[in-house]
């Protein structure tokens, strides 16, 4: 019985060690782990490097952007050469591989409000968007800018409202600098973020995919940054405005996403850029009430009007 009794105490007190040790183990585990990353930490450290850079680039928040909107977009849809712009690739590649090249090009679109009951400045995410060029150039939803866009137009001031701005994968903060094209038929954007001294990742411009071409959506639904998922493309169509005159193209894939998505990059099996997250449109058995869902349409934007952007 005594012996009994001691070796239940030493295995009590072992396993009482071990809840002690284990939580530190695993937490230096997951600290030094290069598959897992604590991207919140990266949004929370948003917020003090946009304030320091608005203290360095006093006249660059966004009043000054919304006062400027109308004159960065004068000069039509033209933004930039198509020489600017990286080839397509040829090479498939395996879903790992195109993962840890295209996360390189991926982009979380957030703001940066001040609130003044708690008298602080907090950075957040809510969209997507997606490298164009080295110097900045980068693509999005248009109804991710369009308050600024709309503001802007109607010299509209929006108080508390401090500044736009984009993450890469590495947590690298890009401040938005200005709308360059703006599409609002077919929901789509092109902005100019400050690359502060460095070399964005352009994403590879591909072609046309037709239905049954395999894509892949890289984006960030509802804080799931660069959340990975597959599909197809599963039809292409397209309907004109008989009193505009425009045209509204929809690629529709199987790949899933959600909100906070709008504006991520649709990648081939090669790692090209072959459309933008746009919107999605829910089927249900009785639309009037919204009850038994069937499936969802999931719309974006095929690149070929973001090239249309680019002259050659």
């Amino acid at each position: 019985m005594k012996r009994s009794l001691t070796n239940g105490l030493s295995c009590l007190a072992f396993a009482m060690a071990l809840t002690a040790v284990a939580p530190r183990a695993i937490a230096e585990a997951s600290d030094g782990h290069p598959l897992f990353r604590e991207y919140g930490l990266k949004v929370e450290a948003a917020t003090a490097d946009l304030r320091e850079y608005m203290k360095s680039n006093p006249g660059r928040d966004l009043d000054s952007l919304r006062a400027n909107v109308l004159d960065a977009m004068a000069d039509g849809a033209v933004v930039g050469k198509a020489s600017d712009l990286t080839p397509a690739r040829k090479r498939k590649l395996d879903p790992v591989k195109l993962y840890e090249l295209c996360r390189k090009s991926s982009l979380v679109f957030g703001k940066m409000d001040h609130s003044p009951e708690m008298n602080k400045d907090s950075a957040y995410t809510s969209a997507s968007a997606v490298v164009l060029t080295k110097d900045g150039v980068c693509a999005t939803n248009y109804h991710v800018v369009a308050d600024l866009v709309l503001s802007g137009a109607l010299a509209h001031k929006v108080d508390n409202q401090l500044m736009r701005f984009v993450m890469d994968f590495d947590g690298n903060v890009y401040p938005l600098q200005g709308v360059l094209y703006a599409d609002p038929v077919n929901d789509m954007a092109i902005i100019k973020v400050d690359t502060r001294g460095r070399q964005l990742t352009p994403a590879a411009i591909g072609g046309d995919a037709a239905p049954g071409t395999t894509v892949y959506c890289l984006a960030n639904p509802s804080g799931a940054y660069f959340h990975f998922t597959d599909g197809m493309v599963s039809n292409c169509t397209r309907s004109m405005n008989k009193r505009s005159g425009q045209t509204k193209y929809i690629l529709e894939i199987t790949s899933d996403y959600g909100g906070g998505a709008s504006g991520g990059p649709i990648f081939d099996e090669c790692g090209n850029l072959v459309a933008i997250v746009s919107s999605t449109y829910s089927l249900y058995a009785n639309p009037q009430q919204y009850r038994n869902f069937q499936m969802a349409y999931k719309q974006t934007v095929p690149v070929f009007l973001i090239k249309e952007c680019f002259t050659e």
